[in-house]
């Protein structure tokens, strides 16, 4: 089946069907916290939006899902390096406000962090 059949066809069955039943039940989509992303052999190859009603959802190098960031590439890459400067963001915020504090309240605080990365 050629790119361009299975895109039409992926638009009207995916995409056109539910926002369709979506506004009849009172559903909105928002195409602005939406995204594309490619992933294989091909994910350089230029490919048309998709639309969600009259907006178009854009394409991205990089995704967000469940705390998790992915970067587009040959094979699905896991992009750490967000999550690692975010955690020592936070821990030298802590360490910097915690300098006369028990060894134990730091660790108490930098728990949270720890847990979430």
């Amino acid at each position: 089946m050629p790119m361009t059949l299975s895109y039409s066809l992926l638009q009207w069955v995916l995409v056109d069907i539910c926002y369709y039943t979506g506004t009849e039940i009172d559903i909105i989509f928002n195409a602005k916290k939406s995204s594309l992303f490619a992933v294989g052999k091909a994910h350089n190859t230029p490919v048309d939006s998709l639309r969600i009603g009259h907006d178009t959802v854009s394409w991205n190098d990089s995704l967000k899902y469940l705390g998790v960031y992915f970067k587009s590439g040959h094979t699905l890459l896991n992009d750490s390096e967000t999550t690692i400067r975010k955690f020592y963001a936070a821990a030298n915020a802590i360490y910097s406000r915690v300098k006369f504090a028990s060894e134990m309240t730091v660790l108490y605080l930098l728990k949270p962090f720890v847990y979430h990365c």
